[in-house]
């Protein structure tokens, strides 16, 4: 997420609410096993194309604006990207503090499919509800949490949340939070290496 002030009363969030094709961290359901889940490419980019409004809001529980007052959303070959311009004090405060981590999303399922033992779920049609700018721990992994204040960046810290001892597909975890820094860096002027 790039948060960057404007003025004293209001910021600039945007960033990658989600990597599509990219593994969940381990979800639980009542009743059930523990799951991990991803959202299969062009799955957001279906749910855009309905034209129902999607609300911004602040840790899934207060809206701050919408698709029609001011979020735009879209999906590209990394996934859901979002960007808004918001006065909301709290996410703000919370900015300025570095307690913002990350993004998450509301949705109804459409469609999905199952692995045979019941630990990978894939999200093939959704009707997207909500992206959430976040205070407590992201669902899905790979998000880059950025403070700019006067148009020069004080702060950039990455957050993967992958424990690459327990993670199969470590190898491409690693590179998709590359390919995101990246990515980020480069819409800067920037140039990244590992």
């Amino acid at each position: 997420m790039e948060f960057e002030m404007r003025g004293t009363d209001s910021a600039e969030i945007s960033g990658y609410v989600n990597a599509v094709e990219r593994e969940s961290r381990v979800l639980h359901r009542v009743g059930g096993k523990p799951f991990k889940e991803l959202v299969r490419q062009g799955t957001f980019r279906k749910a855009l194309e309905s034209g129902r409004v999607v609300r911004l809001m602040l840790d899934h529980e207060r809206t701050i604006c919408d698709t029609s007052s001011g979020l735009e959303l879209r999906e590209d070959n990394i996934g859901l990207h979002a960007k808004a311009v918001i006065t909301d004090k709290e996410i703000i405060k919370a900015g300025r503090e570095g307690r913002l981590t990350g993004w998450s999303f509301g949705f109804r399922c459409r469609k999905d499919s199952w692995s045979e033992d019941g630990e990978m779920r894939t999200l093939e049609d959704i009707e997207l509800d909500e992206v959430s700018v976040l205070t407590k721990t992201p669902a899905y992994n790979a998000t880059s949490i950025e403070l700019r204040e006067s148009g020069e960046i004080r702060e950039v810290r990455f957050e993967s949340g992958f424990d690459f001892k327990q993670s199969d597909s470590a190898k491409s975890d690693r590179f998709a939070m590359q390919k995101i820094k990246y990515e980020v860096l480069k819409r800067k002027g920037k140039m990244y290496h590992d």
